[in-house]
């Protein structure tokens, strides 16, 4: 089985299995939010790694140990599969609506920050995990609005195949250059983003493994820069790698 059925695998489980928006705003990271300015009286439960937090009201508090435990399974097989182990419990904050995160939060979809994960009951959040699961690596660095939002989508399961999704761009014709897609903001098509990021991530750890990939999440370089350093090439050698990767494992799938 590829590395890639096996990250689909495991995070489609956790998403299935805890029922927790399929979008997460892993991207510019505002002021530092403060839970004990909305979360007082919620129910929570907690495990090795995970603490889940849900209002009062929520028709699914009761679950939360179940939820916790779908949670531990799901990071063994993250730590297993990118070498992680996380120190600080990850906790899940658990919103009845969008709005109700919103109005908590600043943000309607599913946000990380740190080691905490902001979310609407019955969302994925596999996706969210892994970037939480990454902070333990260097709570400090940086990070890459590209790389988190697509290590987010990789990891969401939601997709069979994340090279064949991009590949159907490229000869589709909304293609959106390597060099246009390390800044974000400057993206007008974000279903194309979204798919792309998800496929580049993919793309970097199957081809050259966890330990590079590391180097780049805690690099303090721009993110040009950072990729031309640590994988050697330029930015238009490491994307004729990658097309061509993603269009041979579009074709086994």
């Amino acid at each position: 089985m590829s590395r890639q059925h096996i990250i689909q695998r495991y995070w489609r489980y956790l998403a299935v299995a805890i029922a927790i928006p399929a979008l997460i705003s892993c991207g510019k990271r505002p002021k530092t939010i403060d839970p004990a300015t909305f979360a007082v009286g919620w129910v929570s439960d907690s495990t090795t790694h995970f603490r889940l937090f849900d209002p009062p009201q929520s028709p699914r508090a009761a679950q939360l140990r179940v939820l916790a435990q779908a949670c531990e399974e799901a990071y063994a097989n993250l730590s297993k599969l990118l070498n992680l182990d996380v120190k600080e419990k990850i906790s899940i904050y658990r919103f009845i609506t969008n709005q109700d995160c919103e109005a908590a939060t600043g943000h309607p979809a599913v946000y990380v920050e740190g080691y905490r994960i902001y979310t609407r009951i019955g969302s994925p959040v596999g996706g969210a995990i892994a970037v939480a699961a990454f902070t333990s690596i260097d709570p400090e660095a940086p990070s890459f609005d590209m790389i988190r939002d697509g290590l987010r989508e990789a990891f969401d399961g939601e997709s069979d195949n994340v090279h064949g999704d991009a590949a159907s761009l490229k000869s589709g014709g909304r293609w959106i250059p390597l060099a246009t897609l390390v800044n974000p903001s400057s993206v007008t098509d974000r279903d194309a983003y979204r798919l792309e990021s998800a496929s580049f991530v993919a793309y970097l750890i199957q081809t050259q493994g966890v330990d590079r990939f590391k180097m780049l999440w805690k690099s303090v370089l721009d993110l040009p820069s950072s990729l031309e350093k640590i994988y050697g090439g330029t930015l238009k050698e490491i994307e004729d790698d990658w097309t061509a990767h993603l269009q041979r494992e579009a074709k086994r799938t």
